[in-house]
């Protein structure tokens, strides 16, 4: 029998939601894999850049994100800006890793946002988070175990320079080293990504 694949998945707050904790750390299970749980309090005033240089960011698989952590007053940072936002910017830095985005203000199928449990309800927490973040999150982990394998096929293709292989096998481990490759570079990397997905 193989080993199951290792997901670290990361909930990022800066006011700990005790419905989605308990959710992620007690309930949710995968079928694909090994999960391992992880919750990071963001602290505004330390800036955005602190996840940015976070190794459990940077160490993470997927990671759920609240909508309005960077909008609060206590962060320093020119500009306020939404989790989904901060999406983006996490995947110039860390492009292999899953975010969602989770709201108070209900759902935003325009940005993918998921809505968090209310209590009062019919149903309850774990219900509700079965129902509208339990798919999220395997989707999530299928793209990132995808990844892993295209990554291993990409290994053993000698017709990739090395250079560019080793710099996105380490993309995929967490390691940020794409400010070396030019856009040539990176063409290339997602043709030899795109022949090996139709394969």
């Amino acid at each position: 029998m193989s080993l199951k694949e290792k997901i670290n998945l990361v909930y990022i707050d800066d006011d700990r939601d005790e419905a989605i904790s308990a959710y992620l750390e007690d309930a949710y299970r995968s079928a694909e894999c090994d999960v391992e749980y992880r919750e990071i309090e963001f602290e505004g005033e330390k800036g955005f850049e602190s996840l940015l240089e976070s190794q459990e960011v940077a160490l993470a698989n997927v990671i759920l994100i609240d909508s309005r952590l960077f909008e609060n007053d206590s962060i320093k940072c020119k500009g306020k800006f939404s989790g989904e936002e901060f999406r983006m910017i996490l995947r110039k830095v860390y492009p292999f890793i899953e975010v969602l985005v989770i709201s108070q203000n209900g759902e935003n199928k325009e940005f993918d946002i998921i809505p968090k449990y209310r209590s009062g309800n019919s149903e309850t927490s774990k219900q509700y988070y079965d129902r509208m973040l339990k798919s999220k999150i395997d989707e999530s982990i299928k793209r990132v175990i995808t990844f892993r394998n295209i990554s291993k096929k990409l290994e053993d293709n000698k017709e990739i320079e090395k250079f560019l292989v080793e710099k996105t096998v380490s993309s995929l481990h967490g390691i940020n080293d794409y400010e070396d490759l030019s856009k040539g570079d990176i063409d290339k990397l997602i043709t030899a990504f795109q022949n090996i997905m139709e394969e």
